[in-house]
């Protein structure tokens, strides 16, 4: 285990025994809105710009982001692994809060482009022993 996994174990352990469940939350949220890149919000902004209406973006963004998928009116966002740059690679159990990064980067990428608040849903999740990530997003 690197240094970096056992400041994160150590971090995740910390905030799951000493800090209830909705401050937890709103800070794993908080560091995931933090991570996305500018740049992608930037180019689903294009994509909007460029569309007729809600599902005309929605369309053409899943075109683009292979993890969105659409079902029966319904947003996901799935990932068949972790794609964190800091945990991808973790040998450990990593705590399910962690998944709320995932939760604040997928909020800030929606809530940017559609400039109005979000609602996303972890519904499954690798850490938690499902075969992928997958999340539900409301708008």
């Amino acid at each position: 285990m690197t240094h970096s996994q056992r400041w994160i174990k150590t971090l995740m352990e910390g905030l799951d025994a000493q800090v209830d469940e909705t401050v937890r939350t709103s800070i794993l949220e908080n560091c995931g809105r933090n991570c996305i890149s500018r740049t992608f919000i930037d180019k689903a902004k294009s994509i909007k710009k460029r569309s007729k209406d809600i599902n005309d973006f929605l369309e053409k963004l899943s075109h683009e982001w292979k993890h969105l998928h659409l079902e029966k009116g319904n947003i996901y966002v799935v990932y068949e692994k972790c794609y964190c740059p800091m945990v991808r690679d973790y040998r450990d159990k990593l705590s399910p809060s962690f998944c709320n990064c995932s939760r604040g980067w997928i909020k800030e990428l929606f809530e940017s482009v559609l400039e109005k608040p979000v609602e996303v849903k972890l519904k499954k999740s690798i850490v938690r022993g499902d075969g992928d990530c997958e999340f539900r997003v409301y708008l």
